[in-house]
């Protein structure tokens, strides 16, 4: 077996830590409520409908930190077999310290009837996550120069040469139940626990995360009277997270008016006994069968420790032929295509 030096297994264990941390916290909690099929797969498979679409968001944690993430996403959904087949690819990059983290996860959302005009959605997931470290952004102690306060362009430290990288299998399963007033869901998510060490000698597990959502979606104008547009709903959207010591919250509250929508969100975030709370708007806008999407959140001044400053841009296309052509409708929550 091969000898692996200390240094080498404490930049290993500390890496696979501040993935865990810094991944699983951003990458996986957009601030879009538009697109909750990230938390929450088996919604691929909400009202059977074929769609795709992308998600870009720039993350400042303040300091001179950046990264980016990028979400590709879609499904194709079967009617007359009442399931849909969803795929979610994420890339984060962690620019200043090298940290980036590639996944694709495969969807299976199968719908049952189980009331009148509510429906239950199980779906089942698979992914991939690979991630790597760039030692060519770090600074080696051999790098500094103290007498003269300047860094050198390059290191002989043995571990400048080591480019870690791991890869690992995910499970997940999920379920939701909807009717055009409210939905409410469950995601399993890491069920295997699946090693996400740099150093596979060593184990560092990712624990399971218990992962629910809802939605509540009301007509504010049923009559068609008053100032607001015929069609204009309110639409509230929440989720959570228990994940190890790890506890999210998000919460958000719109109002579609035709074709645009406007809202608020919030966030809280507790590790430990810190915690951190976020604010921020949301909004979309759509024309025939595409959805832009414009979100800005920020974090609160009384916080434990910071969180960033996230800005998302988005655009989804929707490949129903039935749903465009009723497009003016505007409904989130629907069961007209089922």
């Amino acid at each position: 077996m091969r000898k692996v030096n200390c240094p080498y297994l404490f930049l290993l264990f500390g890496l696979s830590l501040l993935f865990t941390t810094i991944t699983y916290g951003q990458t996986s909690f957009p601030i879009s409520p538009s697109i909750a099929q990230k938390v929450n797969p088996s919604l691929h498979g909400i009202n059977l409908t074929s769609k795709a679409g992308v998600m870009f968001s720039s993350i400042n944690y303040g300091e001179g930190l950046s990264a980016e993430n990028n979400y590709l996403y879609g499904n194709m959904a079967f009617r007359d077999l009442n399931f849909s087949i969803g795929v979610d690819v994420n890339s984060f990059n962690l620019n200043q310290l090298g940290l980036k983290e590639n996944s694709i996860r495969l969807s299976y959302a199968y719908n049952f009837r189980i009331g009148v005009e509510t429906y239950f959605i199980g779906g089942l997931d698979v992914g991939i996550t690979a991630q790597t470290l760039d030692p060519s952004v770090l600074i080696f102690g051999d790098q500094i120069n103290e007498q003269l306060g300047t860094i050198v362009g390059s290191s002989i430290d043995p571990l400048a040469t080591i480019k870690p990288s791991t890869n690992y299998f995910e499970i997940g399963a999920s379920g939701a139940v909807f009717n055009e007033k409210f939905m409410v869901g469950i995601h399993l998510a890491h069920l295997n626990s699946p090693n996400i060490s740099f150093n596979k000698e060593a184990k560092v597990k990712k624990e399971m995360a218990f992962i629910l959502n809802g939605a509540v979606e009301l007509d504010v104008n049923p009559y068609g009277r008053g100032i607001l547009p015929q069609n204009s709903y309110f639409y509230g959207n929440v989720y959570g997270i228990l994940h190890g010591e790890t506890t999210r919250f998000f919460a958000s509250q719109e109002l579609q008016m035709n074709n645009l929508s406007l809202g608020f969100m919030q966030s809280m975030i507790s590790y430990g006994e810190n915690s951190a709370l976020g604010m921020g708007l949301v909004s979309t806008i759509s024309f025939e069968s595409f959805l832009f999407k414009f979100n800005y959140s920020f974090a609160s001044k009384s916080n434990d420790f910071n969180i960033p400053t996230i800005v998302e841009l988005g655009l989804r296309f929707n490949f129903d032929r039935f749903t465009r052509n009723t497009r003016g409708y505007y409904k989130r929550l629907s069961t007209n295509n089922l």
